[in-house]
């Protein structure tokens, strides 16, 4: 990513302060550390790189790509919709997409790009979900990034929410969750060199069964 264009969208639209709605989910984490799964700095690593290879990669990427080439995004939301099997997760996914969809309509200049205010008008009308994956497609190449820089966004999002997560939890502190990004960098860098699965498949099932956890008490994350 030589184009200085593109690194400093990358750096704006990564950055945690860019409000895309994730700050309220933790992708099960919080459901997870409840049930002693995950307590530490090491935990917290194993916990995210599972989430980058085993959902990101191999669904959200593949769901991103399709939406990002696809004539119209709707169908490949409705293959999002389809393949989010988990009802508290297939929300945040909804939720998170709404917002960054919003988000997105409130700061391009809609009338140059109507794509992003176009589909939003769509989703709030209901005939589209709206799942995050296909409103980054649509919101980060209206924004003029490629698919190479979309891709190392949305990765450094999952990476960047898990640790940001961690933190608020109190299961890291802040050096602590520098050192789960060091750690998990090279794992970024190698997903994003390899070619995605042609079709959205995932399996994080401890992940998945934390977030659907809901009736034990009060919680900090809707996932």
């Amino acid at each position: 990513m030589t184009d200085p264009a593109q690194l400093l969208a990358a750096i704006r639209f990564g950055d945690s302060a860019f409000p895309s709605g994730g700050f309220a989910f933790s992708s099960g984490l919080e459901g997870s550390h409840r049930d002693g799964l995950v307590l530490d700095e090491a935990d917290v690593t194993a916990f995210a790189a599972e989430q980058l290879d085993g959902r990101w990669h191999t669904c959200d990427r593949v769901l991103m790509r399709r939406a990002w080439t696809a004539p119209d995004p709707a169908a490949v939301d409705d293959l999002a919709e389809a393949v989010a099997v988990m009802s508290v997760l297939r929300a945040a996914s909804r939720r998170a997409g709404a917002a960054t969809l919003a988000t997105f309509a409130a700061v391009l200049d809609t009338a140059a790009e109507p794509a992003v205010a176009d589909y939003r008008t769509r989703v709030l009308a209901g005939s589209a979900p709206g799942h995050l994956a296909v409103a980054q497609a649509v919101c980060l190449r209206a924004a003029g990034l490629t698919l190479e820089s979309a891709e190392t966004v949305t990765a450094w999002q999952v990476l960047s929410g898990i640790t940001g997560a961690a933190l608020r939890l109190g299961i890291v502190g802040h050096l602590g969750a520098q050192r789960v990004t060091t750690a998990l960098t090279p794992l970024v860098l190698d997903l994003l060199a390899r070619r995605p699965p042609s079709s959205p498949a995932t399996f994080t099932a401890y992940a998945d069964i934390a977030a659907q956890r809901r009736a034990d008490g009060v919680r900090l994350f809707a996932s």
